[in-house]
């Protein structure tokens, strides 16, 4: 299993772009899943770390969870080895909202159907399970995952955002740097 040691070895000044690098050079085993088999816990856990403050960066949690979803599953853990208790429960509270049968797939018609129920009482799915949920109790869903996703918003912004330390990024630097 390749380690986080090992993939840092001769990389000098870690910053943004050699973070995606680590992550460009991980994406090339493969699928999340393939990563997740071939190297050590804690470099798979650095690896969805990266791709989950670089998503937020770019397009925020909502998108990060509706577009991709197959790191949704591993960010409480990735949380927790990042130190980040409040956010992880945060983000474990916006999840709660989702129906108990959702299997977080992108690229998943089912998934999507989900997404766009919690999104806005007024988008139109196609899923009968979800057609069943009354009118009145999809509306206090799609209120409480806004109001749990601002609330994510808010948290995360100081930490990560690009007026924080190390531009967003201390929270992985301080955890590589426990295994280098």
């Amino acid at each position: 299993m390749i380690t986080i040691k090992e993939m840092m070895d001769g990389v000098s000044g870690i910053d943004e772009s050699e973070l995606f690098k680590i992550s460009d050079k991980l994406w090339k085993i493969g699928r999340l899943e393939e990563i997740k088999e071939t190297v050590s816990p804690d470099l798979f856990y650095l690896h969805v770390g990266i791709n989950m403050i670089g998503n937020w960066k770019g397009d925020g949690w909502w998108f990060l969870i509706c577009e991709q979803a197959d790191f949704v599953p591993y960010i409480p853990t990735a949380l927790d080895k990042l130190n980040l208790p409040e956010l992880k429960t945060a983000f474990e509270n916006v999840i709660k909202v989702f129906p108990e049968y959702t299997v977080f797939k992108s690229d998943d018609a089912a998934y999507c159907d989900i997404c766009n129920f919690l999104q806005s009482a007024g988008i139109k799915i196609e899923d009968e399970r979800l057609k069943s949920i009354p009118l009145e109790k999809r509306k206090e869903m799609v209120r409480q995952v806004r109001q749990n996703i601002d609330r994510l918003e808010d948290l995360t912004k100081p930490l990560w955002g690009d007026s924080a330390e190390y531009e967003g990024w201390k929270h992985v630097l301080d955890f590589i740097s426990a295994f280098i």
